[in-house]
This record gives C-alpha cells, structure tokens and sequence, in this order.
C-alpha cells in the first residue's frame, strides 16, 4: 500500500507544513513482539506519518511496533528488550483506544481543539462501522520515564477517560500500518503544542481507569472558585504558569475585563519572574498569552452571544458615581491615560533582558553618569551599531518566502527639551563611529603622500620615454562611516562606488548623525528655486530601503549607486517636530524612525565611568565593522539569516499585537502606518541583536564562525524591546508631535482635576484657575475640551433639567482620585523637592 494510497491529513497544503511537524523525535521500532531486537531512530512526525501510512502486512502480527522512547540494552529472561526497567527516556507518550464508539473524526476534532500536537492513527483492526485509533504526542524535550504518567494522565482527562489501561504500561509499544491495505486505514497530523507545555490539561487529568486517580498528582483540586491572588502568586513564583493564567483570563473575560488591561495585568505578573528563573516553561507561556487571550476571550465572547452568559457584575477596581442617582445604574469607563507627559504618566523601564548581554553594560553605565532615561542612550547605541556593521547581512524573516529580507538599518530619533541632553547621548554613543572615521582620514592622508610620490614618479617615466612606465597608479579612496552634511550629494559622494569616486562606505552605507533634526528636515531640496520641491526628500526616503539607485544632475552627470543605504540618528525639540508632523507630506518619513521620547533629567553620578564598559563598547562596534559575510565562491552563495522555528512564534505574535493595535478603531492613520512598518523593524532588531550576539567575544580576542540561525532567546530579546520599550514610545512620541491647542488645554485641565482631587468640577473652578479659557468667547473651546474628557472617561456631565442646555458642571471618575492621584502626588513631591534644592542652592551662595 503506498502513501498516496492511504489518507493523510497534514491540516495545511505541503508547501507550508508547520516547523513542528519537522522537529526531530527519538523512536523505538521493534520487529515483532517478542522485541529481541531494535532499532532507534531520530525522525520526524511528518516522516512518521507517511510511514505508518505506508505501511502494510498481510497479517497484523507480521506489523512492526513503535514506541516515543529509547530503551538500555538490559534484557529479560526472553530475551526481550521491551521492558518498563530498561526505558531510559520518554520523546513522548501513546494512548490507545479500542471503545469503538468514538469516530476517527471526533478524535481529530478533540486534538485540534486543545491546541495539542500530535499524530492520530487508526488500528489494524480499525473499521469506520468499529472506531480503533490511536494518539502519539511528541513532547517539547526529552524527560525521565516517570513522568510519562502524569502527561498521560493530561491526554486521558482531554479525552474524557477513553483510553484503555495497557496505555498506562510504561513500556507497551504499538503496531501501526494496515492488514491487507485497509481502505479505512487513516492517518492524520494535528497542528498544535506539545503535550508537556499544555499545562491548562491539568484542569481536567484523569488517571488510568478503575483507579483513586481524581485529581492532579500534586493533589491540588483544580475546582472551586478562583483564588486570584493565589494565582497570581503561583505564576509569579513560577509554580504554575499555564493552569494560573487559564483560570485568571477566564475569570477576567467574564467579569468583562478589558482584553488589552488582561493581557497587561497576564504580563506585568510574569515579569516579576526573575530573570535567572525564566526557563523554557516562563518563555513557551510568556510568548502563549497572545493565543490563550483570543481563545478565551473569544469563547466567552461567543457563549454571551448564544445568551449563556449572565450580564457582567460590576469590575472591582471601577466605580459608580453617587450622584445623581439616575446614573447610579450606570458604570464608569476606564479612564484613558492620555496624558503624554513623562512628568504624570512615567516612560517605560529599560531592564538588561531587553538588550544584548554585551550592549547593556555600555547603556546601563553611560545613563547613569549622564543622569539620562537609558532607553535614549539604548537607541542611540543600537543605531551605531547598525551603522557599523556590513549592509550585505540581510535576514530571512518568514520560514520559506525567500524573496523578502531586511538588512541592519535603523533610523532613531530623540525628542524632547534640550534638558534630557540629546546631542550628549548622542555624541557618547557615536563615538567609536568618530574614531573610526579619524582613523580613516589618516590612513587616507598617508595613503595620498604614498600615491603622490607614485604618480609624480609615474609622469617622470611615462615623460622620458625610457621603458614602460606601467599602470597609473591608482588614488587611494578616503573610508567614510559618518556623515553631517546631510544634502544628498554629500551622501551621494560618501557611497558612490564608480570609477570616479573618491571616497567609500566600507559598510556599504553611511551613518547620518544630526544633533537637531530640524537642520536636516529644512535642508531637503535646498538649491531648488522656492524650496518646495519633492525630489530629495524622495531620496532621503528611499535611504531606509536600500539598493541600487541612479543620481542625475546637470553639472555631475548620472552615476549609479549600488547600495542607497544610511542609518541615522539624531536629536529633535518637541516645537518644531510638531509643526513638522502637523504640516509633513504623508510619505511616511517620520514613520521610518524609531522614537524615544526620554524621561527628565536627573542629577547623574559624578564618577569614574566603567572602563570595561567604555572598552567593551569600543570593541563591540569595531567587531561589528569588521563582521563582513564570506565572498561567494565557485558560484555559491552566502544566504541570509534564518530563524530557529521556535522563534518565528515570537516574530508572528510580535506581529499580531501590531496588527491588533492598527486595527483599533480609535489609532490614528499615522500610527497605522508606523504598525505597518512593524514586521520590519521587529526583522532588523533581531537581526542586530543576533550579530552583536555573534561579534561578541566568547573569551577575550576569541573569534567565531557566525552562525546563520536566529535563536528563540534572541527572538524573544527583540519582541521584548519592541513591545515594552519601543512601542510606548512611539505613543508618546505620537502624542507630542500631534499635540495641537486643545489637547494642551485639556492636558491642563486634566492636571487641574487630579490637584483638585474632588468628585466635582464646575465651569466657573476651571475659568477662574486658567485664563486661557476665561474670556466668554472662548467658552465654546473649553466645552470641546470638557467633551473630550467626557469621552477618554475623566468625567461626565452633570443632570440637567434643560438638556438643551451646554453643562456647567462634571462628575469626576473616581478611579482619577487613586490611580492617577497617586502619580500626581509622586511629581508634587518631586517638584517639591526641587524647589527646596534651588531654595538651599540660592541661601548657601548669599551665605557665601
């Protein structure tokens, strides 16, 4: 019987077969029963499905058996090697079923549901009128014998207790194949996760039948009513991820929490997981609460619409205004935290997981001296670096899709008041760029004396006719890593690469540093009549791509460009990015960069810096510009960087979460378009992360070859750093450049509330305390402004007897009164503290 013969189900089309299908798994095939010989194989699910499918005898002992396990050379007295003593390690378990009641179909409709992978085949004796099948669930990793039970245990409870009792043997091994090329004979691949990482199974574990085994081997009833903080402290002491999580999420969704405050309440828990006990178990289930929230969000969300759901009570945390009563029955929204402004609402927390091991010590120390948020002094840093390593580096980012790929090229720009020292950080981290750029222009300056002499030698020859004088010497080309003049014939020159070029990018693009940024955005097109063309800053655009691009000009002619390729950096106020955003074309420059706006400044360390440090930096980026893929040879190629299959996982729910945020009914079209850059921007931080990873030093001056596959750690660095660092500031970042009059008007306003800390503001609290609004023209502005809190859920109007009427007074949300008082108390103190400081700064200069 051939393959084709029998039916195989894979649940995808072959040219897009899943990685987990692929994954090697250790099997036992023994010959007959008497298992006096075996042999051990590494193979795959997918290559074990064709197999079993293939297979078939003439009679069922004549079929081979199979076992997930591998087994010791230890005999019994037969001589048989399939005993439960000489089980060495479990790849997985079986599970057979012989009720004949249960439909081949129903049994893939089960699996598929729980999400669990596994291969499903029918028995010799199977017929579709008498169902017999059995389950193989490969596990995550290879694990001791005795814990093949309890895994058992999880496929039993999700298959409401089918299995047979033989299942349980530790060392029962199975036929598989057809009697007689069986038309029934069925196969079929189930997508999912392993059985091991599945731990919501646990809810349901059902032990080997006939037996006292009701609950969890651990004992704990899985039942009664959810213990919140219990469960929050199982996950955060890593007791228990999934079965913890399971239960929260499903008592959040029906208590009508929020998906987006679930899913930040799921995380924020993980994270205080600490991170020398982030195993595989904290990273399967840290990257799975994406998928867990669809699913029982989604479940909940469908059994509401069929009406089995009550109305959801009142969520802890909310509350109902007291007056006036006809609004009792009516809940408050979550107030949105619109609030830009560092100062109340706090900038997200760079921590050592979301960089390279080798990179944070530089950011760690130079933010600390400096007094500066660390997420600036990070992105400055992770631009140098992209700018210094080869641009012919490029990364594969999907599985099979080899005609897309991303190379190591980032735009950053930081945003705010010269306070928060832009050009400073900027300057630190750029300047091993200086010094290789130094080092260039005096290896150029000896290279011209050398050349000179050559030439002048050369025209002597060549003048007295006396030989051949040979080759003209060649000029000598000056090495360019950083460029200031930012016109694009100046970039033009710096990566030109014709017979006529002076200089060249050794990385095959160029660093383009601004210390402000508004010096570069007014030099677009700045030799044209009017200064209002197009044509430059569609140049400058197509820099964030690359490739190959052709210069026309009247007096330079038309020269080609193999690799149109910057990075950039630099330093921008929030007055003019705003009216640059407010009056920009919509091309998407700005949506190129990658944003940070950084907290205030602080005191900063008065020390010696880090040395190691310092020099760890140094070193990292000058192995970055010596980092270059190996020249094809006899026709080969040097491919991109893949990624390991469990880090696409990372990379498509990196993905999800933008795709999630673009869609959002209320995210501006500028945001979409930022969200819809995301894929790449996530491929090329990956990829820098995996090449400062690899040009980093196993031991000092140790060199390595680089490896080409992409880690799940590495992968789960660069989802992290874009999803908790990066993506907050772009919010922020996206609120400054757009920030028009009236958010500012109601960003006082809102400030004015949380000072006055009452249940109730009036009109007439908020003209007499802010003149901006005070004069009666001006009265309609203030009601827009009012409206907008109304609708971000700061306040509600007040009942009035005369609808028609515009309000004069608001109901505060309560919740403004505790979770937002708190921080405005916490800037109060800070600016208290301040005030004092200065206070003693002046007093000790009049003592003195």
């Amino acid at each position: 019987m051939s393959a084709e013969q029998a039916t195989i189900s894979l649940g995808r089309t072959e040219a897009d077969p899943r990685d987990l299908f692929d994954r090697p798994v250790a099997v036992t095939l023994f010959g007959d029963y008497a298992a006096t010989r075996k042999g051990e194989e590494l193979t795959t699910l997918r290559h074990l499905a064709g197999r079993i499918a293939s297979t078939t005898a003439s009679t069922k002992a004549q079929l081979p058996w199979l076992k997930l396990a591998r087994f010791g050379e230890s005999r019994t007295e037969k001589g048989s090697l399939r005993h439960d003593a000489n089980v060495l390690s479990i790849s997985g378990i079986e599970a057979d079923y012989d009720g004949e009641r249960m439909s081949f179909e129903e049994a893939v409709e089960v699996a598929t549901k729980a999400d669990l992978l596994c291969l499903i085949y029918t028995s010799p004796s199977h017929t579709t009128a008498r169902p017999r099948w059995r389950v193989l669930c490969p596990i995550s990793q290879e694990l001791p014998p005795d814990q093949r039970s309890h895994l058992l245990g999880r496929l039993n409870g999700l298959f409401a207790g089918v299995f047979s009792g033989e299942s349980w043997t530790l060392s029962q091994a199975y036929y598989f194949g057809s009697v007689a090329s069986n038309p029934d004979h069925r196969v079929e691949l189930v997508d999912g996760t392993p059985i091991d990482l599945l731990d919501e199974l646990d809810e349901t574990w059902r032990g080997k039948p006939n037996t006292l085994s009701a609950k969890a081997p651990d004992g704990a009833p899985r039942q009664g009513p959810v213990d919140e903080p219990a469960l929050l402290d199982e996950i955060r002491s890593g007791a228990a991820y999934h079965a913890a999580s399971v239960r929260l999420l499903g008592r959040w969704a029906r208590d009508g929490i929020p998906y987006m405050e679930a899913r930040q309440r799921l995380r924020t828990a993980m994270e205080e997981v600490g991170p020398a006990d982030r195993d595989h178990r904290w990273q399967n289930r840290y990257a799975d609460i994406d998928r867990c929230l669809d699913g029982i969000y989604g479940k909940e969300a469908a059994a509401k619409d069929r009406g089995e759901r009550p109305a959801a009570p009142p969520q802890r945390g909310r509350h109902r205004p007291s007056t006036p009563a006809a609004l009792s029955d009516q809940e408050w929204p979550e107030p949105i935290d619109f609030l830009a402004d560092d100062e109340l609402t706090g900038a997200p927390e760079l921590r050592p997981e979301h960089l390279p091991e080798t990179l944070y010590p530089f950011v760690h120390d130079t933010a600390a001296r400096m007094g500066v948020d660390p997420a600036g002094v990070a992105l400055a840093a992770l631009v140098t670096c992209a700018a210094a390593v080869s641009d012919r580096w490029c990364i594969q980012p999907k599985r099979f899709d080899d005609t897309w790929t991303e190379n190591p090229r980032l735009w950053g720009g930081l945003v705010g008041d010269p306070s928060i020292l832009k050009s400073p950080v900027i300057a630190a981290c750029t300047k091993p760029i200086d010094r290789l750029e130094a080092e260039a222009r005096e290896r150029f300056s000896q290279a011209m004396v050398a050349y000179l002499a050559a030439l002048e030698a050369w025209k002597a020859a060549k003048k007295s006719g006396k030989g051949e004088p040979g080759e003209e010497p060649r000029r000598p080309r000056l090495d360019r890593y950083l460029v200031e003049g930012t016109t694009v014939e100046a970039l033009s020159e710096a990566l030109r690469d014709d017979s006529d070029a002076r200089q060249r990018a050794p990385a095959g693009k160029i660093l383009v540093r601004q210390d402000e940024m508004s010096e570069w955005l007014a030099s677009f097109d700045r030799y044209r009549s009017g200064g209002t063309g197009s044509s430059d800053r569609g140049a400058y655009l197509r820099l964030y791509n690359g490739g190959r691009y052709t210069i026309d000009r009247i007096l330079r002619g038309s020269f080609a460009i193999p690799n149109w390729s910057a990075c950039f950096i630099g330093g921008i106020q929030p007055g003019p990015i705003q009216k640059v955003a407010q009056n920009a074309e919509e091309d998407g420059l700005l949506q190129r960069f990658v944003f940070c706006v950084p907290a205030a400044q602080g005191k900063g360390e008065d020390r010696q810096p880090d040395r190691k440090a310092l020099e760890g930096y140094e070193s990292l980026v000058r192995r970055l510009a010596a980092l270059h893929p190996p020249r094809p040879q006899f026709g080969s190629s040097f491919g991109p960087v893949v990624l390991h299959a469990d880090a696409h996982l990372y990379r498509e729910e990196s993905n999800e979460l933008a795709r999630a945020l673009a869609a959002m009914p209320d995210t501006s079209g500028r945001l979409k378009a930022a969200f819809g850059k995301w894929p790449g921007l996530w491929a090329r931080i990956a990829l820098l992360f995996h090449l400062i990873e690899q040009a980093s030093p196993v031991e000092e001056g140790e060199s390595r070859p680089v490896v080409q596959v992409l880690t799940a750690e590495t992968a789960r660095r660069a989802s992290a750093y874009l999803e908790e660092v990066l993506l907050p500031h772009l919010l922020r970042a996206d609120a400054v450049m757009y920030t028009t009059r009236q958010t500012g008007h109601a960003r006082w306003i809102a400030g004015f509330i949380l000072a006055k800390r009452q249940e109730r503001v009036a009109m007439r609290d908020i003209v007499q305390a802010y003149g901006a609004l005070r004069a009666p023209e001006r009265r309609r502005e203030l009601l827009d402004v009012m409206e907008g809190l109304v609708s971000m859920g700061w306040v509600r109007p007040e009942e009035r007897q005369d609808p028609t009427r515009p309000p004069s007074a608001w109901h505060v949300n309560p919740a403004l009164l505790t979770r937002f008082a708190e921080r405005g108390e916490a800037e109060r103190l800070r600016r208290k503290e301040l005030r004092e400081e200065v206070g003693e700064i002046i007093r000790s200069r009049r003592r003195a």
